[in-house]
């Protein structure tokens, strides 16, 4: 079969769909990716077949200015003003005549891009929604409302392209959440493993060896520090300083000067995929989001959480719920934490449990032969 897939360009809500369409090629079937900027980039980093509908603009860069502006009370600067809904206004015009072109016999597109609910109404296809977080997924409140509101802020644009029928409803949802943390299979929804891929860098050697000592990593996803929040984490290496740890700060390729002069117990990384850090780190300390709270599942490493915003504070509480870790709303709390989630081995219990029941969900390529049945 011949698939169109498409999410929003932050690398947070596009990279968790790679594996699946990985799975879709290994198993044979055309596969072309619509995105945009550094979502475009890195699908052809991942080796997959991809088209940027608008190549002259990075929406992203836009939409997160426009964050940082509102964050400071510039209520005129709005792009985002219909939330996730602009990025499938902005793309729509340059997406439909590429897929028209590709005549795919479905359509998988995240929640978030309502591009790909109009694309397959214009088309007449099957659309499937690709479910890729923890705490806003499968068809829980948060996902109909976000579906709705998108919906709403893309009818203008449905009615203009003639689609008046759209956005359609999914044949079929995939949640990568375990059973355990609110994973639920039904005749329409589709479990699926969650697969971690964070882009692929070269990873240096002692990386991969035991360390003398915990290792614990530190990141705030690619959000916060876009938008200024690294200082947020000046207080806390102190803190971490004190403690026989090593700590690894995967923070991307920016400006660390907020930080001052780092603990000798810090190792800035840079930009790492947090999946080839995982195996030997003993804990992760984070800021909630999705793909950084479902990679350390995938190992069985303990958590701690500070989130701040979007769905990080939902993310975090099904984390802490299941008891695979903790989460805390001031910067001072982190290490207070951290020593609990060493120190008591009821959350690397919990979190080994919650590794061996991710391994036994369907693999991407189960669902990619499942979806297949729907064409």
């Amino acid at each position: 079969m011949r698939v169109v897939c498409t999410a929003v360009p932050g690398s947070g809500l596009f990279l968790p769909t790679v594996p699946l369409a990985w799975a879709l090629r290994a198993a044979g079937h055309e596969v072309l990716l619509l995105n945009n900027g550094d979502g475009a980039r890195a699908a052809a980093g991942a080796g997959l077949p991809v088209v940027d509908p608008l190549p002259e603009r990075d929406l992203w860069a836009e939409f997160m200015a426009a964050v940082a502006e509102m964050r400071k009370g510039d209520a005129d600067r709005q792009p985002q003003r219909g939330g996730f809904g602009w990025f499938g206004e902005q793309m729509i015009d340059g997406m439909l005549p590429v897929a028209r072109a590709f005549r795919p016999d479905l359509v998988i597109t995240t929640a978030e891009q309502g591009a790909g609910r109009l694309i397959a109404a214009d088309l007449g296809v099957p659309l499937v929604e690709q479910g890729i977080r923890l705490g806003w997924a499968g068809l829980d409140e948060h996902v109909l409302a976000a579906r709705k509101d998108i919906a709403d802020y893309l009818e203008p644009t449905a009615r203009r392209l003639g689609l008046s029928d759209a956005p359609i409803t999914p044949v079929a949802t995939i949640d990568v959440r375990p059973p355990s943390m609110g994973g639920t299979a039904t005749d329409t929804q589709h479990l699926m493993r969650y697969v971690p891929y964070n882009e692929s860098r070269v990873v240096p050697g002692w990386v991969t060896l035991p360390p003398a000592r915990p290792r614990v990593c530190v990141t705030l996803g690619s959000v916060l520090p876009a938008l200024g929040g690294v200082g947020v984490l000046r207080g806390v290496l102190a803190d971490l300083s004190t403690m026989d740890i090593e700590v690894l700060l995967a923070l991307g390729d920016i400006d660390l000067s907020d930080l001052g002069e780092l603990p000798a117990n810090v190792r800035p990384l840079g930009w790492m995929p947090l999946n080839a850090l995982m195996p030997t780190c003993a804990a992760i300390v984070h800021h909630g989001g999705s793909a950084t709270v479902a990679t350390p599942l995938v190992y069985g490493v303990p958590q701690v959480a500070l989130p701040k915003f979007a769905d990080q504070p939902l993310n975090a509480t099904v984390m802490a719920t299941r008891g695979v870790g903790l989460t805390v709303s001031e910067p001072e709390e982190v290490a207070p934490a951290l020593t609990r989630v060493l120190d008591d081995q009821a959350f690397a219990k919990a979190a080994a449990e919650v590794r061996d029941e991710i391994a036994e969900q369907p693999s991407p390529a189960f669902v990619a032969d499942r979806l297949a049945e729907l064409v």
